[in-house]
Parts: C-alpha cells; sequence; structure tokens
C-alpha cells in the first residue's frame, strides 16, 4: 500500500513538473516582465478578454467580475460592443481613419469639443454644451493596426456620459490589446 502511494506521489509530482505547475522561475520573470510592462491601471482588478469568437484577433485588458458582469454584444450594424458593468463601454469594428474622426468631432453643432490629448493613432477629446449646467462629457477614438487590418474603437457614448478616467482606462485597454497570430 505504501509502494503505491509512493507511487503516484511520485508520478503527480512529474505531472507537475512537466506541465508547469509549480511556476519555475522562468514563469514567474514572464509575469513580472509583463506587469511592468503595463501601466498601473490596467494590472488591479482586471482579466483578459479573448475576441476570438467575435471575429477579433486580439485580447482587451478589461475590468473583472469585482466591477461588473462582462458582456460582448455583436450589433447589426456591423460593430460589437464591449461592456463591464458602467465602468467599461466601448464599440469595436473595422476602422476608418483618426484624421477625418477628429474633422466629425470639430464639427458637432450641439458640443464644443476640445481635444485633451492626441498621440498616435488616437485621440481623447472633451464635449460641453454651452452654458448648460451638466458636467462635461469624456470620450476617446482610437484606430489600431492589428494583423493588417484597421480596427476602430471608441467609447459607446450612447451609454455614457463617461469620466476621463473611465475613457483613458479604456483608450489604456486598446493601446495594450494582445495580437493574436494570424491563420496560416
Amino acid at each position: 500500500m505504501r509502494t503505491l502511494y509512493l507511487f503516484g506521489l511520485a508520478t503527480m509530482f512529474l505531472f507537475m513538473q512537466a506541465c508547469g505547475g509549480f511556476g519555475g522561475q522562468g514563469d514567474a520573470e514572464a509575469a513580472d516582465s509583463l506587469t511592468q510592462d503595463l501601466p498601473a491601471v490596467l494590472t488591479t482588478r482586471t482579466t483578459e478578454l479573448d475576441l476570438d469568437d467575435h471575429f477579433f484577433p486580439f485580447t482587451l485588458i478589461v475590468p473583472d467580475s469585482s466591477r461588473g458582469y462582462v458582456e460582448v454584444e455583436d450589433t447589426p450594424y456591423g460593430e460589437t460592443i464591449v461592456r463591464v458593468g458602467t465602468v467599461y463601454n466601448m464599440l469595436i469594428a473595422e476602422g476608418r481613419d483618426v484624421a477625418g474622426k477628429k474633422v466629425e468631432v470639430m464639427d458637432d453643432l450641439m458640443f464644443t469639443n476640445t481635444i485633451v490629448e492626441e498621440g498616435d493613432g488616437y485621440f481623447i477629446y472633451k464635449s460641453v454644451i454651452e452654458g448648460s449646467p451638466l458636467d462635461p462629457e469624456f470620450h476617446f477614438y482610437a484606430v489600431k493596426n492589428v494583423n493588417g487590418i484597421e480596427y476602430e474603437f471608441k467609447d459607446n457614448k450612447d451609454e455614457g456620459p463617461f469620466a476621463e478616467s473611465i475613457v483613458r482606462f479604456m483608450l489604456e485597454s486598446v493601446q495594450h490589446l494582445t495580437p493574436k497570430q494570424q491563420a496560416s
């Protein structure tokens, strides 16, 4: 009986070793490297969301279930909504160009829009209605090339308004998406 017990224990040890179950030093270093490359906002209470089932070849870092239920919904307009409670609500589609969207935003007749920050492939803007007691709304728009295809990302302003911190979180999520390998 004792021999069978020791044999089972040895087999389990070898299986765990082969599968990396003991988290060797290489695994810890890789995880630390990934964590160091991410901004702090993406390392706490977050999870990776694989969008392969929705025909997007990448994963996004989104808030975890402690902040709300993760929902992914395909719309009849060719967009996909990624929603986590009230703290994350983004639209994804095959893209346009940032310059064209910026012109559209600046020509808005209802809101006065101001570019808060812009960079390579994205911008954040603030929307206010002049003379209104309402707080300003913040929005973002980004275009990212993944495996040769341009994808657009923007906040779902129909579900807003969003605070600047929420918009910045969504933009960080886009800027740190993880592309998947193209099918050969």
